[in-house]
């Protein structure tokens, strides 16, 4: 949704301001909404784990910081009659949320078929890549008429649009392979843009709560793919 704003006044003055505003949005309390977003979930890579299935990462770890966010302004355009911004705040969670995710999805959903196709054997995966990056985004544009401002601005929330990538290993009892290959899950998630009464914090949390269905979906789709190529 466009949110439009009509001003009469001095062009320097609400410029600024106007500018002042859509920047006040930084990495500190992104992550803030994130840490609160995950605040009563457990430690990180505190889960379940057994001794038929056995999940690893390949992704880099980042600690027990919840997420790292960096600002950055694109298509910053101020002219004499038309001012053009964008603002972005992207997000990167850690790592440990989503394998922790993947983890208790994929022992919850193993009884539908995975176990059995195991046949006492066990199963090594390893995570190679999964969705865990997303934009706060604000995008806002500015037209002077004499001494009149209109502006308008979109604020939404964007996904890093990428796939889940597990390769599989199948060990036998005297550790030998027996099978092993790589699946790969398209990510689905979608963009949220902010609309009247609702803010851009709770946009955000809208958007992380999307984020772990999604990852727990893929995680489903991941294991029913598994069982045929077993």
């Amino acid at each position: 949704m466009l949110n439009f704003v009509v001003k009469r006044s001095l062009p320097l003055l609400w410029s600024v301001a106007a500018l002042s505003f859509s920047s006040c949005l930084g990495p500190h309390k992104v992550n803030k909404w994130v840490a609160q977003h995950y605040s009563e979930e457990p430690p990180l890579s505190q889960r379940k784990k057994t001794e038929s299935i056995v999940i690893s990462s390949a992704l880099s770890e980042m600690g027990g910081k919840r997420s790292e966010t960096q600002k950055n302004t694109r298509d910053l355009l101020p002219l004499l009659f038309y001012w053009q911004f964008d603002y972005r705040n992207t997000c990167t969670l850690n790592p440990q949320i989503a394998i922790d995710n993947f983890t208790s999805s994929l022992l919850a959903y193993a009884s539908h078929g995975l176990k059995q196709k195991l046949n006492g054997n066990r199963l090594e995966l390893t995570v190679e890549q999964i969705p865990r990056v997303f934009v706060v985004d604000d995008k806002g544009h500015i037209i002077w008429v004499i001494v009149t401002m209109v502006g308008w601005e979109r604020l939404s929330v964007q996904p890093e649009q990428k796939d889940m990538v597990v390769s599989w290993r199948l060990v036998g009892s005297n550790n030998e392979e027996l099978k092993k290959g790589s699946i790969t899950i398209a990510d689905q998630e979608r963009t949220l843009t902010l609309g009247m009464f609702k803010s851009l914090r709770n946009l955000t949390k809208e958007h992380l709560s999307e984020y772990d269905a999604n990852i727990g979906a893929m995680t489903r789709h991941f294991v029913d793919r598994l069982i045929t190529e077993l």
